[in-house]
């Protein structure tokens, strides 16, 4: 099934595409306010200028995004304030704020580059044609996202062990739990403001998908993520089945 014209989608087909590319849109928008406020936390002025460039390059899918979304007429709803999207900006900027570097990067480069990249694969695949290469595309650049982080993260990992996986644990809890609740089968926190009718996770059958295995090859992939970091996986596993479902 490829998102050719409108015309030739069924109107299910329509509408759950259309709430994709809206919760992509409104994520790629969330990205780029991260990084400009990651900015705002470093003093290097080569890692200050690399969260620049990462902002910009989230605008840059953003527009790729809603420039597909225009040509095909698709129904676009991008609400920064909605309700998951805004507790993850919230989460973000709490740490932003007391000039954390380290927290941020674990949240925009390591759990929200996770969720992008895996649920950008899967989604691209499933839709075909010219989305999928959009997708794939996006996918690829935010893996370069993830590890870049990932140097940083084995680095601070290395200089204090326990002080490292303590925080990491607190940032995983207070982050990753609004994504596990926003990838839930129902809605743990009621309609996420995106979505323009009931939440599409419902539909996602329509585009030969589900949420759960979505969910679940996301899930994967920030273990492997952690993994490579350099987390024991006896802590990662317990973190994450702790995570609502």
């Amino acid at each position: 099934m490829e998102v050719e014209t409108k015309v030739e989608l069924t109107i299910e087909e329509f509408n759950v595409i259309s709430d994709v590319f809206s919760q992509a849109i409104t994520g790629e928008l969330i990205g780029m306010s991260n990084f400009a406020s990651l900015a705002e936390t470093i003093d290097d002025p080569h890692e200050k200028m690399e969260a620049v460039e990462h902002a910009n390059s989230e605008r840059m899918h953003a527009e790729g995004f809603m420039a597909f979304a225009k040509k095909k007429e698709l129904n676009i709803n991008i609400n920064l304030n909605g309700e998951y999207w805004k507790n993850v900006r919230q989460q973000f900027l709490q740490y932003a704020q007391k000039k954390d570097f380290i927290a941020c990067l674990i949240i925009q480069e390591v759990i929200l580059e996770s969720f992008a990249i895996s649920m950008y694969t899967d989604v691209g695949n499933a839709i075909g044609g010219e989305a999928k290469k959009l997708f794939l595309s996006i996918a690829d650049e935010e893996k370069e996202h993830l590890e870049h982080s990932s140097d940083i993260l084995r680095a601070e990992l290395e200089k204090d062990y326990n002080a490292f996986i303590n925080k990491f644990e607190e940032v995983h809890f207070n982050c990753m739990t609004i994504l596990a609740e926003f990838t839930a089968t129902t809605d743990l926190r009621g309609h996420c403001g995106v979505c323009n009718g009931d939440c599409m996770k419902g539909a996602l059958h329509h585009i030969g998908l589900n949420i759960i295995n979505m969910r679940g090859n996301a899930l994967a992939l920030y273990a492997k993520a952690l993994d490579n970091i350099g987390i024991p996986g006896e802590k990662s596993i317990v973190w994450i089945a702790q995570l609502p479902a």
